[in-house]
């Protein structure tokens, strides 16, 4: 690889989600990895749609094992790959999760946190009785730091990611890694 730039390997799976649900229910998750201007893709997806899964008895683990593979180039960590998920039950959303890939190599086993929005107005909160849940238009303002503290979110389960990170030229370019942690 020429002109300072480095590699950047995304793979692993969404393995399962972590809310009660009740049997009869349908469950399936949306992907979204988010990156700066100087990032672009190698190969793979940068988005995704899981499988939905029916569920046939009262639990507390939805599995989705759902794999996710993309490989970046880029000559700037300015605007770090982050992955934005969105849950599903049926049509109706049940939360948003974020998290920065991370920037040692190795497998990575990370609990997301869910939140989903809470209406903002007495009509949105009226509408909730009927079973309107308020949502993002575009699920990617959250990676972006303006505004994202001025919605008001209530917690609501994890989601467990698997990810292998790869990197190719990252140290020799001069950029420290830390350790990771265990």
């Amino acid at each position: 690889m020429t002109n300072g730039s480095f590699l950047i390997s995304i793979s692993g799976q969404i393995e399962y989600i972590t809310a009660l649900t009740t049997s009869g229910t349908s469950w399936h998750c949306k992907y979204e990895l988010i990156t700066g201007p100087d990032w672009k893709i190698v190969g793979g997806l940068e988005l995704g749609l899981s499988q939905t899964v029916n569920i046939t008895q009262n639990c507390s683990k939805i599995v989705l094992n759902y794999p996710i593979d993309i490989v970046y180039k880029s000559s700037n960590i300015f605007g770090w790959p982050q992955l934005i998920l969105s849950v599903y039950e049926g049509f109706k959303l049940k939360g948003y999760g974020r998290i920065h890939i991370p920037i040692q190599t190795g497998v990575h086993l990370i609990d997301v946190s869910l939140a989903r929005p809470q209406p903002s107005s007495l009509l949105g909160y009226f509408g909730t009785f009927f079973g309107y849940q308020p949502e993002l238009l575009e699920p990617k303002m959250l990676a972006e730091d303006e505004g994202i503290g001025l919605i008001r979110m209530i917690s609501s389960g994890e989601i467990r990611c698997s990810l292998n990170i790869l990197t190719q030229n990252l140290v020799s370019l001069g950029y420290d890694v830390g350790l990771k942690r265990n």
